[in-house]
């Protein structure tokens, strides 16, 4: 699996900077490095849109150049929606990931965002082995931070980028196991039973029922929450219902 380290070149707002940072945190990405020649106060005043990120801005790095930003890389991408004057091959977001060239973990590719008014020059773009566009519509363009996540949700989504550290949804508990088939034919002859108007007399109605809460695999809170709902346009609480039922 190839590393990836994202160069933002010459970032013109601190907040993008931050929000950049909460991006790279969400998707599995750590090593951040800024081109700025002259300033350096751009990652101290970061910190308050980056939040749960701050140790992605702890560890970036600001370098003078681009070329030294991708000096320790093995190949690097521009983003950028214009076509420039260059050899170098143009392409389209979701044909990213079948682009890189893969050579194990230690191939190290950097992903190069240019500023927010004026993108890359044309000379930097030149310093890449790629140009990527994020496909977007009209004449519009996306903020730094918004580019930055979209590609890496693409990288995350296809493989790209390791797992290892983020949440994944629980399995349900013993209070939430899938809704057994009983449940479901219990909440079935309670909403046939007071189905009213033309529904009632459908034969199809009962079976179309049955086969749909067996395909979602609600469970058995899920068809609690079914039951309540049932019951209360029904006008019967579930005390009422039972006491009906003992007549």
């Amino acid at each position: 699996m190839n590393s990836f380290v994202v160069v933002l070149v010459e970032p013109e707002h601190p907040h993008n900077v931050g929000f950049v940072a909460r991006a790279m945190r969400s998707n599995g990405l750590k090593n951040l490095k800024i081109v700025y020649p002259k300033r350096s106060s751009v990652i101290s005043d970061s910190y308050h849109t980056a939040h749960n990120s701050g140790e992605v801005l702890d560890s970036a790095q600001i370098v003078g150049s681009l070329s030294e930003a991708i000096s320790d890389c093995h190949f690097s991408v521009a983003f950028s929606r214009r076509v420039f004057n260059s050899v170098l091959p143009h392409i389209m977001l979701p044909d990213l990931p079948s682009s890189f060239p893969s050579f194990g973990n230690d191939f190290k590719t950097a992903l190069v965002f240019g500023r927010e008014s004026k993108g890359l020059f044309v000379e930097e773009v030149n310093l890449c082995g790629l140009v990527c566009e994020i496909p977007v519509a009209g004449l519009m363009s996306l903020n730094l931070a918004q580019a930055v996540s979209v590609v890496a949700y693409e990288l995350c989504r296809s493989g790209l980028l390791s797992s290892n550290g983020r949440a994944h949804r629980p399995l349900p508990t013993a209070g939430d196991s899938l809704a057994e088939i009983d449940q479901i034919e219990k909440f079935k002859a309670f909403l046939m039973e007071h189905l009213g108007g033309r529904y009632r007399d459908q034969t199809w109605m009962e079976s179309f029922v049955h086969q749909f809460l067996q395909r979602v695999q609600p469970t058995r809170n899920e068809m609690g929450a079914l039951f309540g709902v049932a019951r209360s346009l029904s006008g019967l609480s579930a005390r009422q219902e039972k006491t009906n039922k003992e007549k």
